[in-house]
């Protein structure tokens, strides 16, 4: 789970803590807190787990949702166990104890599979598009002119709060038309998912590239919407087929 927190970090960069509200800040030192409580838990289970226990308590009291999904339920469920463990290994061990190690055979096995999923998550957050995405051949509703806007997600910066946007999506995937004014250069259409990326829910299911920005799409019938970063400033898109 550090890995997959890290893969994350890594791959859409540190967040601008500088310019987010305090409570963002605080969501993302509970996360943070989260995932080294669970790594210190490993050498001190009752420091690491209290740490980990006590950034969860915090996540839910800034926001509720954090306790509705398995991402944050499970270290949850981690750190009190940990924190069981050591309560239960300051006594020393139980007098009927017996001897008992993982088979060797189970923790490769184990090893394996986690280390499968972390590099298809690596190949899926990193690949421009990741391996095994399909070449995209536009289907009808696809091609022809989009028109709309995008709005700032942004609060404060520097960055044009709303920005016009009008394509026309050829039949072999290219792109042309405008963003913010400036003529598109280099547009292409593409699936930006594989399976693995279906089955997770990740990513977008198609792409826009272009010169100077980049989008992720989801269609709809006549109607197309997602984010678009334009001179690294993230958008919210939406168009509609003319």
């Amino acid at each position: 789970m550090a890995l997959f927190f890290l893969a994350f970090v890594v791959g859409e960069g540190p967040p601008p803590i500088f310019r987010l509200s305090l409570q963002q800040n605080l969501q993302f030192a509970g996360l943070c807190g989260l995932v080294v409580g669970l790594l210190l838990a490993w050498k001190w289970e009752g420091w690491g787990g209290l740490i980990a226990l006590a950034s969860f308590v915090l996540l839910l009291a800034l926001n509720r949702k954090f306790n509705t999904g398995w991402l944050f339920l499970a270290p949850a469920a981690a750190a009190v166990l940990h924190l069981a463990c050591w309560w239960r290994l300051k006594a020393g061990p139980p007098a009927a104890g017996t001897a008992w190690a993982v088979p060797k055979t189970a923790m490769w096995t184990v090893a394996g599979v986690v280390g499968v999923f972390i590099l298809l998550c690596a190949n899926e957050m990193f690949g421009q598009p990741p391996l095994m995405t399909r070449a995209l051949r536009p289907s009808a509703e696809m091609v022809g002119d989009w028109t709309g806007a995008a709005d700032i997600f942004l609060l404060e910066t520097s960055a044009p709060r709303h920005v016009e946007v009008a394509w026309r999506i050829a039949p072999d995937g290219g792109v042309s038309g405008q963003v913010g004014g400036r003529a598109v250069e280099g547009g292409r259409m593409r699936n930006d998912r594989s399976w693995f990326g279906r089955l997770m829910h990740w990513r977008q299911p198609y792409a826009i590239d272009g010169q100077g920005f980049c989008a992720g799409i989801i269609l709809r019938t006549g109607e197309m919407d997602g984010t678009l970063t334009v001179g690294g400033a993230p958008y919210r898109l939406t168009l509609r087929k003319q």
